[in-house]
C-alpha cells in the first residue's frame, strides 16, 4: 500500500467552494438579508427560549404550527434558534432574515467535514499522489454540486435549514469519529470532544441525524483505555448527555412526552389524520420509498435551456403515504451517481471478511438505521433524501480507504460520474428552484438566470 503521497491537498478547492457556497446561499453574493419561508420562526423560538418559554408566535410558524393545550409549539430542532440569539444581539435589524447566513455557516462546516473525511480515507489507498488529488477533489466538487446539498443551500426554508445543519454536524461528527479510530493521547481526547459536541448539535438540529450518532458513542467509549480514562469519558459523555437531556426535557415541556411531537397536535388535517391512522414511521413503506428515492427514471430532456425539466410525480394508489405526490424531483442515482457507485463498493468492502474492522461496521450499521428510518417516513420529498447521505458517504469513505486495486481501476469511472452528476443535478435543481412559487423572488430570479429561462411556476 502506497502511503508516501500522504493526504491530498484539498484546502485550495475547499476555500474556493466556500466562496461558491456563499454565492449560492445569497443568490449572487449580495442578497444576504432575505426572508425565507417561515425562517422567522427560529427568531421567535429564540426569543421565547431566552424568556424560559418553549412556545413560538403563531404568525411566525404559520401552517407548521402544533397546538398543544391551546399553546403554539414548533417541532423543529432548536439549534438554528440558538444561533440566532447572538446574531440578533449583534445586529437586531437582521431579525427574521438570518436563514442565508445560517445556511452558509452550515454549508461551510459540511464542506470542510466532507473534505476531511475524503482526505483521510484516500491517504490509506494505493493510488498515486496525483490520482489521490484528482479523485479527492472530484469527490469534494461532487458533494457540493452533485448531491441534494445544492438544493438545500439554494432554498433555505425552515425545513431545509434544519436539515442542512443536521447534515453538517453529522459529517463533522463522523470526521472526529474517524480520527478516534486510530488516535491516541491528546488527539484522541480532543477528537472525543469534537465528536460529542458535533453529535449534540446534530441532535438539536434534526433528531434523525443525531440519533444515529448517539448509537456510535458507545463504540467510542469502548476505545477508551485505562490511561486518562476519566477525562476521556467526560470528554465523550458530558456534552452529548447534556444535549440529550435538554432534548428530552424540551420535548416534554412542549408536548408532554419525552419522544417529541406527535401529529395529533398538527394544524394540517391531512397529515394529522394520516399519521393517526397509519403512523409517522412504518417499515412497510421502506420498499416504496426506496423505489422512489433510487428510481432509475431519468429527468425529462428538452432542447431549450436548462435542457432538463423535473416535477413532482404521482404515486401509486397503493403507496402508503400521506400525499398522492412525491416531491423527489431527482432521484439519488441521477443526482449522485458517483456516490451511489462508491457506496455500493463500500458496502461490498464492509461485507467482505478481513477488509474492514468492527469499528467501521458498527458506524455503518448506526447510519443504516437512519437510512431505514427516513425510508419509513410517511412523506417523500427531495430534502428528506439528505438523511440517506451520511450512510452513503460513509460507505464511499470506506471504499476510498479499503478498495485497494478495485479503487485504482475505478478511479476514472468515479471522476467521470462526478462530472455527469454535477451537470444533471445543477440543471435539474436550477429548473426546480426557478419554478417554485414559494421561494423569494430573489431566489427564483437568480436560478432562472442560471437555468436560462423565464421564471414560471410548477404546476
Amino acid at each position: 500500500m502506497n502511503r508516501n503521497g500522504g493526504a491530498p491537498k484539498l484546502l485550495p478547492l475547499t476555500l474556493a467552494l466556500s466562496v461558491l457556497i456563499w454565492i449560492i446561499a445569497t443568490t449572487g453574493g449580495n442578497q444576504v438579508f432575505v426572508k425565507e419561508w417561515l425562517g422567522e420562526a427560529y427568531d421567535s423560538q429564540a426569543e421565547h427560549l431566552v424568556g424560559s418559554d418553549v412556545g413560538v408566535d403563531v404568525r411566525a410558524i404559520g401552517p407548521e404550527a402544533m397546538i398543544v393545550n391551546g399553546k403554539v409549539r414548533m417541532y423543529f430542532g432548536p439549534f438554528p434558534a440558538f444561533l440566532r440569539i447572538p446574531l440578533n444581539f449583534i445586529y437586531p435589524t437582521g431579525r427574521g432574515t438570518w436563514s442565508r447566513v445560517s445556511g452558509f455557516f452550515a454549508g461551510t462546516i459540511a464542506l470542510f467535514a466532507f473534505a476531511g473525511l475524503v482526505a483521510h480515507a484516500v491517504r490509506a489507498s494505493p493510488l498515486s499522489a496525483n490520482a489521490r488529488r484528482w479523485l479527492a477533489n472530484a469527490c469534494v466538487m461532487g458533494f457540493v454540486l452533485g448531491s441534494p446539498f445544492l438544493f438545500l443551500l439554494g432554498n433555505l426554508s425552515i425545513y431545509n435549514e434544519a436539515i442542512i445543519w443536521g447534515l453538517a454536524w453529522s459529517l463533522a461528527a463522523l470526521y472526529f469519529a474517524n480520527i478516534c479510530r486510530n488516535a491516541e493521547g491528546r488527539v484522541f481526547t480532543y477528537s472525543l470532544i469534537g465528536f460529542s459536541i458535533c453529535s449534540s448539535c446534530a441532535l438539536l438540529s434534526r433528531v434523525t441525524f443525531g440519533a444515529a450518532l448517539v448509537l456510535i458513542a458507545p463504540l467510542l467509549a469502548l476505545r477508551i483505555r485505562r490511561g486518562n480514562r476519566l477525562a476521556n469519558f467526560a470528554a465523550l459523555s458530558l456534552p452529548l448527555a447534556t444535549a440529550l437531556a435538554f432534548h428530552l426535557m424540551l420535548n416534554y415541556a412542549k408536548f408532554g412526552t419525552l419522544i417529541g411531537a406527535t401529529y395529533d397536535f398538527y394544524v394540517n388535517p391531512v397529515h394529522r389524520e394520516f399519521a393517526y391512522r397509519h403512523g409517522i414511521f412504518n417499515l412497510t413503506r421502506v420498499p416504496y420509498s426506496f423505489a422512489d428515492y433510487f428510481s432509475l427514471v431519468p429527468p425529462s430532456l428538452h432542447l431549450q435551456p436548462p435542457f432538463l425539466r423535473v416535477d413532482r410525480h404521482a404515486l401509486p394508489n397503493s403507496a402508503p403515504f400521506s400525499l398522492p405526490l412525491s416531491e423527489t424531483f431527482l432521484s439519488v442515482p441521477w443526482c449522485s451517481s458517483w456516490l451511489v457507485v462508491g457506496a455500493i463498493m463500500g458496502v461490498v468492502c464492509l461485507l467482505l471478511p478481513n477488509r474492514t474492522d468492527y469499528f467501521q461496521r458498527w458506524v455503518a450499521a448506526a447510519l443504516f438505521a437512519e437510512f431505514v428510518c427516513i425510508l419509513s417516513y410517511f412523506a417523500l420529498a427531495q430534502r428528506y433524501a439528505a438523511d440517506l447521505y451520511p450512510f452513503l458517504i460513509f460507505c464511499l469513505v470506506v471504499f476510498l480507504g479499503t478498495g485497494g486495486i478495485v479503487l485504482v481501476r475505478m478511479r476514472h469511472l468515479l471522476v467521470g460520474l462526478v462530472a455527469i452528476s454535477i451537470v444533471i443535478n445543477s440543471l435539474a435543481t436550477a429548473f426546480w428552484l426557478a419554478s417554485d412559487p414559494n421561494l423569494p423572488t430573489e431566489t427564483r430570479t437568480f436560478w432562472s438566470a442560471i437555468a436560462g429561462k423565464q421564471p414560471r411556476s410548477l404546476k
